[in-house]
């Protein structure tokens, strides 16, 4: 009796494991199928023997032929049915190596770049084919819109020359795009003036190189600039940093004056970085600053008189902070006299390209290389939201241009997230189908989460459940490694 209840008890227990296996496998091989679908490379797997297993959407769209004409049926049937011109993985299967062609599919007329990439068994032979095809049409549709950014650029450079002449060619900045040289313009006249300033905008869309071209056109110009990151100075050193102090003022303060970063400003402007992360406390003693153009040094009794021009900036929504009681309104409005608000990157497109070109200069003089960008690479990086805008544009291009193999960088130097999927080409030779599948899966799931911005756009995209995306999403992590999605709901 007591062994039928054992048994029992196992069998129970192996039924409820098989099941929550195959529960599992189901919720993975639909995570699987959304992505593949949701793809926008066309993807072919076939067998070991070149017969066609799956495709998706995108390369129906490619190739005008059917799913139910093409699964099950040899690839060389395609090219002999006059389909498609060629096939990749005939070459792939003598050389036992990555290949890429330019195939013409003939239903559509079209032509893509063609990459097969063999998955190998245990013993070392072929096992599976997975091919990933890119439309040649968005190639030349990113060499006509490249065209038609040159010739805005051309437009826009010449109002940027306008600009700058008015100014007396002190400009350093490089725009392009219709919106940034509306900015610009306004800081040209807002240079003119000694009206407190106040920058608007995401961190890294060049806030302080706004503020240094204030500076820059001001009657101040030949006095100093004087930046402050309001986020890394403390509350006990706010007051000696920007005040100074006494002889003598506390211990360790010496016997001489020390004068603050407020004196060295004198007839100059002081920029104050990230103004929405000071405290309460630092906001009424800077207050204090901007109503009476004086201050105390620390252990001192005399005021001291300063003739600065001030301009602040933030990446907060200071208004929302005011109501909230985290931002004094009295210092609100003496900052916001003249606001300028600074558009992302993603909403200047038109900077894009020249702001990359200007980078690559950059690092091509630094060190001594020669590299130029190709037309995918282009393509690549005005498809990309940059989250970290102008910052994170720069760093991109420093990455790229040092570990490109050549003069021309192709998307594969970029960061992964801002060249997009590259499914399978940083797999081992030895890896299988689910190896290879599930890198594929993380990297256009990291992708999906970089393009839409967070994990609820992405899942939605994807039409998954936000904490399936990110289940999977930190599975595959932990495996195969890349960015962690904790945090970013």
């Amino acid at each position: 009796m007591e062994q039928k209840q054992v048994r029992s008890q196992f069998s129970h227990e192996t039924m409820e494991e098989l099941r929550k296996r195959v529960l599992d496998l189901e919720e993975q091989n639909r995570v699987l199928d959304a992505f593949i679908e949701n793809s926008t490379d066309a993807i072919q797997i076939s067998d070991r023997n070149l017969v066609t297993l799956r495709i998706n959407r995108a390369y129906e769209v490619l190739t005008g032929i059917r799913r139910e004409e093409l699964v099950g049926v040899p690839v060389e049937q395609l090219v002999k049915n006059h389909l498609i011109s060629e096939s990749c993985g005939a070459i792939v299967a003598k050389t036992k190596k990555p290949h890429t062609i330019v195939q013409t599919f003939y239903r559509t007329g079209r032509s893509a770049h063609v990459s097969c990439t063999p998955v190998f068994d245990s013993c070392g032979e072929i096992e599976f084919y997975i091919c990933n095809d890119r439309d040649l049409d968005e190639i030349s549709s990113l060499q006509q819109e490249l065209d038609k950014i040159r010739g805005l650029n051309d437009q826009y450079l010449q109002e940027m020359e306008s600009i700058k002449a008015r100014m007396g060619g002190q400009s350093k900045l490089i725009v392009a795009d219709k919106e940034m040289l509306k900015v610009l313009a306004l800081a040209a006249r807002i240079a003119k003036v000694d009206s407190t300033a106040l920058l608007l905008g995401e961190t890294g869309v060049g806030k302080d190189e706004i503020a240094r071209f204030i500076h820059q056109n001001s009657g101040r110009s030949n006095r100093r600039f004087v930046p402050i990151n309001c986020a890394t100075i403390t509350e006990s050193l706010f007051e000696s940093e920007l005040f100074g102090h006494e002889g003598h003022a506390f211990t360790g303060a010496g016997s001489k004056v020390k004068p603050g970063l407020l004196e060295a400003t004198d007839h100059g402007t002081l920029f104050l970085d990230e103004v929405g992360e000071l405290s309460l406390n630092m906001q009424a003693k800077l207050l204090h600053v901007l109503q009476n153009r004086s201050f105390i040094r620390v252990g001192g009794n005399e005021p001291v008189q300063v003739d600065i021009r001030v301009i602040a900036a933030t990446n907060c929504d200071l208004e929302e902070m005011v109501q909230q009681k985290r931002f004094r309104e009295d210092l609100y409005y003496r900052l916001n006299v003249m606001p300028i608000h600074i558009p992302p990157l993603r909403k200047r497109k038109n900077d894009i390209i020249p702001l990359a070109q200007h980078f690559l200069d950059y690092y091509n003089q630094k060190y001594d290389f020669h590299r130029k960008l190709s037309p995918a690479t282009c393509f690549a990086l005005l498809n990309y939201r940059w989250e970290g805008n102008v910052r994170q544009l720069k760093n991109s291009i420093e990455q790229a241009t040092i570990i490109t193999d050549t003069d021309l960088i192709q998307p594969e130097s970029l960061p992964m997230n801002v060249a997009g999927p590259e499914p399978v080409q940083d797999a081992p030779a030895e890896a299988g189908l689910n190896e290879m599948l599930e890198r594929m899966e993380l990297r256009y799931l990291q992708t999906f989460y970089e393009r839409y911005g967070s994990i609820r756009k992405a899942a939605e995209r994807l039409k998954l459940p936000p904490t399936t995306f990110l289940r999977h999403w930190e599975q595959l992590r932990q495996k195969y490694g890349t960015s962690s999605a904790e945090g970013k709901e």
